[in-house]
C-alpha cells in the first residue's frame, strides 16, 4: 500500500486514527521520553527529533508498503483543548490471518479511554478490512495499563510467557491475550477493583513496593513456615517484586483479590489476606486465606482485617462490593491460632479433609474446613 495516500482514516467520537504527519515528531519524542514508555515499550533511549522523522519518513512507510505493518497515529483532544497526535497503534501481519496488536499513549491522554477506543477501532478494521482471523496482545508483566486496555477490548487473557519479549536486548516476561474476529469487543470477566478498607487499628490496601522486608519476614518466619510450608508464596525479594507485578492478574481475570494488611497511622505492614476460587461473572463464592506478620500476631488485629473484607464481600455489586452469598477457609489441623480467628470472625466448622495437608517437618495433618454465609454475617451483625 501507497503511504500515506493508502492508509484510511478511521473515527469514533473524538478519537481518529490517520496516518502519522510530520508535525506528530514533537509528540513521538516527547512519548518515548516518558518514564511510562522507557518502562514498558522498546523506543530507543535518548530518543530524539531525528529518530522520530526516520520513524515517521521511513520505517512506517516500509510497513505500509511491505504489508507487514499497519501503523496509524492516534489523534484525539488533549487536556488543554487542543487536537494533536496522542500515541501510536499498529497491527503487525504475522501470516496465516494472524496479528499482533501494539499500542502506546502519550502522557497527556493516559486515563482517558482514548487507547481503548483506538483499539476497538482497529480491531474492526483489521478483521473486516484486513482478513484476519485472529488478534494477540502482549505486555511486560506489570503493565496493568496495557492490561485493561486489552480487557476492556475483549482479550481473553492466557498465562505468563516466560522470557520472552525483547526489551533493549532483554528477554523479559509476558504477559498475552487472545481475540478471535467473533468474539465480543467487551470484557470476557469482571475486574475486581481492590478498595482501601478502614478499620480502628487496620487497614486493607493494595501491596507495594514498601511491604517487600515485612512481608518476606512473614512467609519465612517459623510458625508460617510449619503452617504454610508447601503453600508457594514469595519468600525471596526477587519472587516478591514478581509478584508486586503481577498483583493485577487475579482481579483482572476475575479470580482473586489480595490486600496488605497495614497500620492506619505508619502504613507498616501487617500481613496478608487474599480471597480466591472466584469465579467468573458469576461467582457468588469464594475462599480465605490470610497470614501476619510476628509481632502482628495476638493482637486481634487479623479478626478486624476479616471483618473488614467479609464486610465488603458481601456488599452488593450495585454498591461496590463482591455481592457474594458465601466465604470458606481451610487451617491446618493444630493450628489454633487461625482457627480461633475463623470462629471470633462467625464462621463455622463444617468438617475435615483428612491427612491432606503437607507441612514443612514432612508430616501430613488434615485440613478443618470452615465457611459463612451471607444470611450469617447479616444477622450476627444487626
Amino acid at each position: 500500500m501507497r503511504f500515506p495516500e493508502d492508509v484510511p482514516t478511521l473515527t469514533q467520537g473524538d478519537v481518529v486514527l490517520r496516518a502519522h504527519r510530520l508535525d506528530d515528531v514533537g509528540g513521538i519524542v516527547e512519548q518515548c521520553n516518558d518514564p511510562v514508555s522507557i518502562e514498558f515499550t522498546t523506543a530507543p533511549l535518548g530518543y530524539d527529533t531525528a529518530m522520530g522523522r526516520e520513524w515517521v519518513t521511513q520505517q512506517i512507510p516500509e510497513a505500509w508498503r511491505s504489508g507487514k505493518g499497519r501503523v496509524f497515529a492516534i489523534e484525539s483532544t488533549h487536556p488543554d483543548g487542543q487536537r494533536r497526535f496522542s500515541g501510536s497503534i499498529s497491527l503487525r501481519d504475522e501470516g496465516g490471518g494472524r496479528a499482533e496488536i501494539a499500542f502506546g499513549a502519550h502522557p497527556d491522554i493516559r486515563g482517558r479511554g482514548v487507547v481503548t477506543t483506538a483499539t476497538k477501532l482497529l480491531l474492526d478494521y483489521g478483521f473486516a478490512e484486513c482478513g484476519f482471523e485472529n488478534v494477540i496482545w502482549m505486555a511486560n508483566i506489570g503493565n496493568e495499563a496495557s492490561r485493561r486496555v486489552a480487557w476492556r477490548a475483549g482479550f481473553t487473557f492466557g498465562g505468563t510467557l516466560t522470557a520472552w519479549l525483547d526489551h533493549r536486548g532483554q528477554l523479559l516476561d509476558g504477559w498475552f491475550g487472545m481475540l478471535h474476529r467473533d468474539d465480543s469487543r467487551e470484557p470476557k470477566t469482571r475486574w475486581l477493583e481492590v478498595p482501601r478498607l478502614t478499620g480502628p487499628d487496620v487497614v486493607l490496601r493494595e501491596m507495594n513496593s514498601f511491604d517487600e522486608q515485612r512481608f518476606i519476614e512473614s512467609a519465612t518466619d517459623p510458625e508460617s513456615m510449619r503452617w504454610l510450608a508447601t503453600i508457594p508464596f514469595p519468600r525471596t525479594p526477587g519472587a516478591y517484586r514478581r509478584a508486586l507485578a503481577e498483583r493485577c492478574v487475579g482481579p483482572s481475570t476475575g479470580a482473586s483479590v489480595s490486600w496488605t494488611i497495614a497500620e492506619p497511622v505508619t502504613d507498616r505492614y501487617l500481613g496478608s489476606l487474599s480471597m480466591f476460587g472466584l469465579r467468573s461473572l458469576d461467582y457468588k463464592s469464594a475462599e480465605v486465606g490470610y497470614r501476619t506478620h510476628p509481632d502482628a500476631r495476638r493482637r486481634g488485629l487479623l479478626s478486624q482485617a476479616l471483618r473488614l473484607a467479609t464486610t465488603h464481600a458481601f456488599t452488593p455489586e450495585d454498591k461496590d462490593g463482591f455481592g457474594l452469598e458465601r466465604l470458606s477457609l481451610g487451617t491446618a489441623e493444630g493450628n489454633a491460632g487461625s482457627q480461633a480467628v475463623a470462629r471470633a470472625c462467625g464462621f463455622t466448622e463444617t468438617g475435615r479433609d483428612r491427612r491432606c495437608y503437607d507441612l514443612y517437618d514432612g508430616s501430613v495433618v488434615g485440613l478443618i474446613r470452615f465457611d459463612l454465609l451471607k444470611s450469617e454475617w447479616e444477622q450476627g451483625s444487626s
